[in-house]
């Protein structure tokens, strides 16, 4: 393919989507710290995933693949195991017999690992690759008191209380696909037409336009504020450092100079990053729209059009 690859970085909106083991009654959202003593709260790509694929298949787009659990007998090498006593091993992965006779949609795009026997694996590494969702404020510390009393008052009785980290962020994740390795799995001979892979990856943009993650009883809306992204010629998540936000008084700026740096990089002799770039932006949302006049809806819908010229252009 003449442009292989594919990454859209997203400015979404949100309170924290995953949390780490608490202790006692406090819920800890998952967060990293910085050189500079903040604190950032993020959402890990596994969560993202997670809500993508199940977003797919409510909406009746994908299947889940089928899924199985392998056994595998190993020898204790102990004193006490040499009286033939054996600990079994469990994974859960995807049934290898499904893999045989069709490629599913999730296990092309994130990728598997089918054990075989003890010491063999078939691996396949995700083609749909999903950063991080990062905050792009600073964690302050909020928290939340939860309690039962509606229950307790119910039963007379005191209520239970718990805390909850808490913080409302805009946060950025970047989504990027290797579109010459969509549907082309050698380890089951699968080579699958290009319409099948236009739809695959345009399903999975379309997830994301409308996506939601429903946690500890929210449903938190992901759905785009800003989108720039674009079908390359090189490989590169080109955007995701430098997407940021600055306040300006109460109103939020994406700050610019950093983008158009990357915006005018020569990515080979007649072109820059920009060429193949588009940019969305919900109106209103931040100080200042740079001359943006789509959405993120359009945006996104143009980039499934180039999507769709690329695997043309073969």
């Amino acid at each position: 393919m003449n442009r292989p690859s594919l990454t859209i970085t997203y400015i979404v909106k949100a309170f924290p989507c995953n949390y780490d083991e608490g202790y006692g009654n406090v819920s800890v959202a998952k967060k990293v710290h910085r050189g500079s003593g903040e604190t950032y709260l993020f959402t890990s790509r596994q969560a993202l995933r997670y809500s993508l694929v199940n977003w797919l298949v409510e909406h009746k787009i994908w299947k889940y693949a089928d899924l199985t659990v392998q056994s595998e007998e190993k020898s204790e090498d102990t004193a006490e195991a040499k009286t033939t006593e054996t600990a079994k091993k469990t994974v859960i992965q995807y049934n290898s017999e499904q893999l045989k006779r069709d490629l599913p949609e999730e296990a092309d795009l994130f990728g598997y690992m089918i054990t075989i026997g003890k010491q063999r694996a078939i691996t396949r590494a995700a083609i749909a690759k999903l950063t991080h969702l990062i905050s792009l404020e600073p964690w302050y510390g909020d928290q939340e008191l939860l309690t039962n009393k509606n229950f307790a008052d119910r039963l007379k009785r005191n209520p239970d209380m718990a805390n909850i980290e808490t913080g409302y962020n805009y946060y950025k994740y970047t989504l990027s696909v290797d579109l010459d390795k969509v549907g082309e799995d050698d380890n089951f001979n699968h080579h699958l037409p290009k319409d099948e892979k236009i739809r695959r990856v345009c399903d999975l943009i379309e997830a994301t336009k409308f996506l939601f993650r429903d946690i500890r009883g929210r449903r938190e809306d992901l759905k785009p504020l800003f989108v720039i992204g674009g079908v390359f010629p090189i490989k590169s998540p080109f955007f995701h450092n430098s997407v940021n936000i600055e306040f300006k008084g109460s109103k939020p700026y994406i700050t610019w100079e950093g983008i158009k740096q990357v915006l005018e990089t020569m990515i080979n002799e007649k072109n820059k990053v920009n060429d193949f770039t588009f940019k969305g932006i919900q109106k209103g949302e931040f100080g200042d729209d740079f001359g943006i006049n789509e959405s993120p809806f359009e945006a996104l819908d143009k980039i499934k059009e180039e999507i769709v010229k690329a695997y043309n252009e073969e």
